[in-house]
């Protein structure tokens, strides 16, 4: 058990308002406090991300997909279930790796995590973790009702630029991007044609604290590669896929 003063300081690294009483409660009622405000900081954080950039996002998705609805109130049930399901997606995903959060590399290596874990009829722990449960959330949604993917960012960049634009991308929803994923959109990429519908385009999911699927298609004759890139992101988020789009559009940028 850690003493007081070193789960105080931790506490206060996050931004508890209250650390010393967080700490003592660990302390003397056997808590794990300083796991539970982790935990519960980083989803205050995804509520917190849901500004009017993000909501007129799924708006203008649900547009985009025909799926029009005559009253007010079908549209805002349709955003509420889009807005669940990205929650629930979000929440998933803090489960299964505590390590998503913003925090220093530092201060995580002094804190506690978690893992979410099976039990029997009983309540007796089997030692079997229910790990990534967010990548398969989207195959227990009705197809009808499922939402869909939402516009971030769409243009062109240069075709040198793929994979830097690929792994740069990746690292904002905090996924890891490596050889093998380089791989599967270096082959598919000669396959495809941007003068297509962007439905025909290759597909690539990029899944981390949150999901983006980017839609690539080479310009026939050219140098240059179309994409898109679908998803719910907050508005920080979003400025920063727009400007890495321009940038590797403008630039050669050159991989270490």
């Amino acid at each position: 058990m850690t003493d007081a003063e070193t789960l105080g300081r931790l506490l206060a690294a996050l931004g508890a308002e209250d650390p010393q009483g967080w700490a003592e409660s660990e302390v003397e009622e056997g808590l794990p406090q300083l796991a539970r405000y982790r935990l519960l900081r980083a989803l205050s954080q995804d509520i917190e991300g849901w500004d009017t950039a993000s909501i007129d996002s799924l708006r203008a998705g649900m547009n985009a997909e025909g799926a029009h609805h005559t009253d007010p109130v079908s549209e805002a049930a349709w955003i509420a279930r889009a807005v669940a399901r990205e929650t629930a997606f979000g929440i998933l995903y803090r489960l299964a790796d505590p390590d998503s959060d913003d925090l220093p590399t530092d201060l995580r290596q002094q804190l506690p995590g978690w893992v979410l874990m099976e039990t029997t009829s009983a309540g007796e722990p089997t030692h079997r973790v229910l790990d990534a449960l967010h990548e398969d959330l989207d195959t227990m949604a009705p197809s009808a009702e499922a939402p869909r993917s939402r516009t971030v960012a769409e243009g062109w960049i240069r075709e040198s630029n793929l994979r830097a634009f690929c792994e740069s991308l990746a690292a904002e929803v905090a996924y890891d991007f490596d050889d093998s994923d380089w791989l599967a959109i270096d082959m598919a990429l000669p396959h495809t044609d941007d003068e297509q519908p962007p439905s025909a385009w290759y597909t690539y999911p990029l899944v981390g604290r949150t999901r983006l699927d980017l839609h690539v298609a080479r310009s026939v004759g050219g140098s240059k590669v179309s994409v898109s890139v679908q998803g719910t992101v907050d508005s920080r988020s979003r400025i920063r896929v727009e400007l890495l789009l321009d940038v590797m559009a403008r630039y050669a940028v050159a991989l270490e």
